[in-house]
């Protein structure tokens, strides 16, 4: 791509083509790997002292009135599981009715097997959401209750039964889709390349062809760098990781990051990072926040147009936070869209498990 490709890359240069919106950060979940659990940051402990455990609907209302008007996508993830806003199933369903498209990340588990969840996720499907992504880390109840466990450590339930209800949660989502004439909902699951997964082809198999989802997401391991504590040895491509350069002058030859051209990240303070990478929001400092801006005009704002320069003119080793990126000097921000295959090659199974 030529420099004016890039900066108008895929017509985003007026607007993100998705936004990433931290919901909350609470989880249900002690995920070991995950840059939010307390062994590994500080950051909920951050947001719970300032009183920014989810995010205000004023927040979430002006998102989507935004993305609706350019046709983006809301992305609803962040530092903990997004249903435990209890307004969440709302929300969706009103930035839907405003004509936004919506990406639901969820571990879940809040889909059932009780009655409120199944009509969380009834209502959820029922708004049209254009996605939903259950973040699973496993294809067996062994790997899962390792690699997924309760916040607290403890389940009433044995390790099979609490795998068989997260599991018919899912089969659960693509009944109610198939009984959804003309639905566009796709349902997808995604796994993290971390070591403890085992053979990822053969959970990819589970999903695909026993319970029949849409799409299987693999993605690549994170360690967040500075963010966390998280050690890049867990991670299955340790190649990814062995050979990237530290000395700014070899950095001008890899490609710009794809991020700064196509998606931009909201936390629950209506602050903006710079980077999806930067999930301390350590450069939130450079924007106005949401309360004070529109998404549009922090997106067009000279800063984000100086680091998009940056990246075309070889010149981002020389700056922060981008100079310490492990993803970007591993080249795992990939333009080959990876996301964007997802929603194209998300193919709705025939016939939907019972």
């Amino acid at each position: 791509m030529n420099s004016q490709e890039l900066l108008t890359h895929r017509d985003a240069s007026a607007f993100p083509l998705m936004v990433v919106v931290s919901i909350v950060y609470p989880c249900n979940f002690g995920c070991p790997n995950c840059p939010y659990t307390d062994e590994n940051s500080d950051l909920r402990k951050f947001y719970k002292a300032n009183k920014a455990d989810r995010l205000p609907r004023i927040l979430w209302d002006k998102i989507a009135d935004e993305c609706a008007k350019y046709g983006s996508y809301i992305r609803c993830t962040g530092g903990g599981e997004p249903l435990l806003h209890p307004e969440l199933p709302d929300m969706i369903s009103s930035a839907k009715s405003k004509g936004a498209k919506v990406w639901l990340n969820t571990n879940g588990s809040m889909f059932g097997p009780d009655a409120a969840g199944r009509r969380r996720l009834q209502q959820i499907i029922d708004s049209g959401v254009d996605m939903i992504e259950f973040s699973m880390d496993a294809a067996d109840a062994y790997t899962y209750s390792k690699l997924r466990p309760p916040i607290s450590g403890k389940d009433p339930r044995s390790i099979d039964k609490r795998w068989e209800d997260q599991v018919n949660n899912i089969r659960e989502a693509l009944k109610v889709r198939s009984q959804k004439k003309a639905s566009d909902t796709n349902i997808v699951v995604s796994m993290i390349r971390q070591k403890a997964l085992g053979d990822v082809e053969t959970a990819e198999r589970f999903w695909r062809n026993e319970v029949k989802v849409d799409n299987v997401i693999t993605r690549k391991f994170l360690s967040w760098d500075d963010n966390t504590n998280i050690n890049l040895d867990n991670s299955i491509d340790n190649n990814l990781y062995g050979d990237y350069q530290n000395d700014v002058e070899d950095l001008s030859n890899l490609s710009p990051c794809v991020w700064l051209f196509e998606r931009l990240n909201i936390d629950t303070l209506g602050q903006f990072a710079l980077c999806g990478q930067d999930i301390s929001f350590t450069t939130a400092h450079k924007f106005p926040t949401l309360y004070d801006s529109s998404i549009e005009e922090v997106w067009q704002n000279n800063i984000f147009k100086s680091y998009r320069q940056a990246h075309i003119n070889g010149k981002a080793g020389e700056l922060s936070p981008c100079k310490n990126c492990s993803a970007w000097k591993a080249g795992i921000r990939d333009w080959n869209y990876g996301w964007l295959n997802v929603i194209k090659n998300a193919k709705p199974q025939v016939t939907a498990a019972s």
